[in-house]
């Protein structure tokens, strides 16, 4: 393989790795109600397609008008988050981003909640940020 291949097939891998870390850091932040941390993921233009909103979101803005619209605590009744291992893509400066992950509840009584994600991200100004989110829960 020509020099140049294998530096870009290991960047490439980098970029698949940190962005693999990048999802399990965003649900961490999410369970210690780290609004900035998972914001710092996410582009100030991002659209989002949410599991229990059904307009398209528009921005962070619309973002966090979204979450400032959830019934207070809503985090507390998490107990955890299981992520599968994303799949990821690198294609220069935008990745796709593919998995998905149970919702664990902190009342025994409640299913955990399965839901399929699937994330775009780009490469802006050296910064990997999530540009398109889209999710939907899966039956039980």
């Amino acid at each position: 393989m020509p020099e140049d291949a294998t530096a870009t097939t290991d960047a490439v891998t980098q970029d698949a790795e940190w962005l693999t870390r990048a999802v399990y850091e965003m649900y961490d932040a999410y369970l210690t109600s780290d609004r900035a941390r998972a914001d710092s993921y996410i582009a100030d233009d991002v659209t989002i397609w949410d599991t229990e909103h059904e307009p398209l979101v528009h921005g962070l803005s619309g973002l966090n008008q979204l979450r400032d619209s959830r019934p207070a605590g809503s985090v507390a009744s998490v107990a955890g988050i299981d992520v599968t291992d994303p799949v990821v893509d690198v294609w220069g400066d935008v990745a796709l981003v593919r998995h998905t992950f149970a919702v664990r509840f902190v009342d025994p009584a409640v299913a955990p909640e399965r839901v399929r994600n699937t994330a775009v991200w780009q490469r802006r100004d050296g910064r990997w940020l999530v540009v398109h989110n889209h999710e939907d829960v899966l039956p039980e």
